[in-house]
């Protein structure tokens, strides 16, 4: 081979291994790049999450003052109501008007639901019962009227035949 033909290849060989440095440098200098970028984003990341942890905590205390407030209301409410006091507050009271008012109301409603319903089937109601047992009570006392006058001759005669009718 020829010194040309050596120097050519040898220079060949440098190039090659010179761009195969470069190479080399560029991506350790791209790998270099892409690590601290990605250290960046995973520090933004890591404070974000302390920021968030941050606000979490005090959501918690929020919350759990919160409960123990409602706790200690709710013992008191319990209290008063063992010991009878919530009774004799106004608001309790004027909510019991308000209930009495509407039981009484559904109270009529459902009677009249009741007498309609009485109607319709065709039984008598305990009000119509009542007035048929005065009048039934009435009527038993006239006959029972009528009925001693005949008693007394019928027991002062004795009839022949029970089953036929006293005679006047």
């Amino acid at each position: 081979m020829t010194a040309k033909h050596e120097t050519t290849e040898t220079t060949t060989e440098t190039t090659k291994v010179e761009a195969t440095a470069t190479a080399t440098e560029a991506a350790k200098s791209g790998l270099a790049q892409v690590e601290t970028f990605l250290k960046a984003q995973l520090a933004v990341a890591q404070k974000r999450i302390e920021e968030l942890e941050g606000e979490a905590q005090k959501v918690v205390k929020t919350l759990e003052s919160r409960g123990q407030e409602a706790a200690k209301e709710a013992q008191v409410l319990w209290g008063k109501l063992q010991a009878g006091e919530l009774l004799a507050d106004p608001r309790v009271q004027e909510l019991g008007k308000k209930v009495d008012a509407a039981g009484t109301e559904l109270r009529k409603r459902l009677d009249t639901v009741q007498t309609k319903v009485v109607e319709a089937v065709g039984v008598a109601s305990q009000a119509q019962l009542k007035d048929l047992n005065k009048e039934l009570a009435k009527l038993s006392r006239k006959v029972d009227a009528l009925l001693k006058p005949v008693r007394r001759v019928s027991g002062a005669k004795p009839s022949s035949s029970p089953s036929s009718p006293p005679r006047a």
